[in-house]
């Protein structure tokens, strides 16, 4: 059940003000587990996100359940047993809904174990409070161990299926996927063909490789609206070390071809940390 915080009902001020943060800020429903346990969604969900649904119905039922779950502890812990009782009505209704959801979760629900928590509440037995609101909260953390990052990567992030590029070298229209391999290409060409001594090749591919490079905001401005990214992947500095690599190319410096190609790399590196490796778990998880 989490941390246990004791809050007496003479508690004011600034000590019940952190009484109360302290016990808000710890679940008290453990949803830890390891990746190993994951599973795909059932395909009921798909009806309860959009696009599908027009509101995440069953993260908006979740959220009610662990307000609920907190006031329920809060108000108890506090002797304000009436308030208590109306969150745990409130627990209840939401709990209630979920096999009715998700059908396939119907026997992982203890409809019993819920109506004897409510029960507690009324008699005002904090002991046998805490003995249900265990067997319930264990139903969910089970259940949140195998799909909780599965329905984040499924149904929260945002997918890069849809999103089309125009291509500044091609001309034609891309996916991402499409477009990442393209300026992959023309980066390890840059590569191969600068450590071989054939700077001319070697040239095109970069400007090639500068040219997709800058074509990228088109698909970064979409969501990052306030032009901040923008400045730290394309801003001054990277636009220079593209220039620097190309002159390093025509100077047929190598070392500085090295340098530019390194400094440029970092950029890549910190957004496919955020974004490619989400991307990797929605391809796992789809249908």
């Amino acid at each position: 059940m989490g941390v246990v915080i004791k809050i007496k009902p003479h508690m004011g001020g600034e000590k019940m003000k952190k009484a109360l943060i302290a016990l808000l800020s710890v679940p008290l429903v453990s949803y830890a587990g390891d990746l190993v346990k994951c599973k795909k969604p059932p395909k009921e969900l798909d009806n309860l996100y959009p696009p599908k649904a027009k509101e995440p119905v069953l993260m908006e039922t979740m959220h009610h359940m662990s307000i609920a779950f907190s006031g329920i502890f809060v108000n108890a812990k506090l002797g304000k047993w009436d308030k208590a009782e109306n969150w745990a009505e409130t627990l209840k209704r939401n709990y209630s809904k979920i096999p009715e959801m998700v059908p396939s979760w119907k026997r992982k629900v203890r409809l019993d174990t819920m109506e004897k928590l409510v029960q507690a509440v009324k008699e005002k037995d904090i002991s046998q409070l805490k003995r249900y609101a265990s067997v319930v909260g264990k139903t969910c953390s089970s259940c949140h161990a195998k799909y909780m990052l599965p329905v984040k990567i499924k149904y929260h992030y945002p997918s890069f299926d849809s999103v089309k590029l125009d291509d500044p070298v091609s001309g034609k229209r891309l996916s991402v996927e499409k477009y990442m391999k393209a300026i992959n290409t023309d980066l390890k060409l840059t590569v191969i063909f600068s450590h071989d001594g054939e700077f001319k090749p070697a040239f095109k591919a970069a400007k090639r490789f500068a040219t997709r490079y800058n074509g990228l905001t088109q698909m970064c401005s979409s969501c990052h609206t306030n032009k901040i990214v923008e400045e730290v992947y394309f801003g001054k500095e990277t636009e220079e070390n593209l220039k620097k690599l190309v002159k390093f190319i025509m100077a047929k410096d190598k070392e500085g071809i090295h340098e530019s190609i390194e400094k440029i790399e970092t950029g890549c590196y910190k957004c496919h940390n955020v974004h490619e490796v989400p991307q990797m778990l929605k391809k796992k998880f789809r249908d």
